[in-house]
């Protein structure tokens, strides 16, 4: 045990390094969440996306057909990132935060980890 404490409080400096950041950098060279459809579709994966518009149709569990103004793009939402307190049709406007989800051999979609619903004017 003598021998194994100076290894553990020499190596305790470098694992505090390690430890993941919860803020997210927005300076030079940051990537700025997308915005619309067309853009996502184009978009490297994991790319934040920052979406507005509807969700027009539910295509099979946890997956709905999503638009804005520029397109179309197939979503993926847990059922617990539904929003509770209010349902959701077609015509509701929706913002949606996730990140781009690329395939190799299927269509770019998101992957949503927030669903707000965006008041009415």
């Amino acid at each position: 045990m003598k021998r194994l404490l100076p290894i553990i409080l020499a190596v305790a400096p470098f694992t505090a390094l390690s430890v993941p950041a919860h803020a997210q950098y927005t300076g030079p060279g940051a990537h700025a969440a997308v915005t619309t459809v067309t853009e996502a579709r184009s978009q490297r994966d994991d790319q934040p996306v920052i979406l507005r518009g509807t969700l027009i149709a539910k295509v099979g569990h946890e997956r709905y057909r999503f638009k804005d103004a520029t397109g179309e793009i197939e979503v993926e939402i847990d059922d617990d990132d539904l929003p509770h307190h209010a349902p959701i049709s077609a015509d509701t406007v929706v913002e949606l935060r996730g990140e781009v989800d690329t395939h190799r051999f299927k269509p770019t979609d998101i992957d949503v980890d927030h669903v707000r619903v965006v008041p009415g004017p």
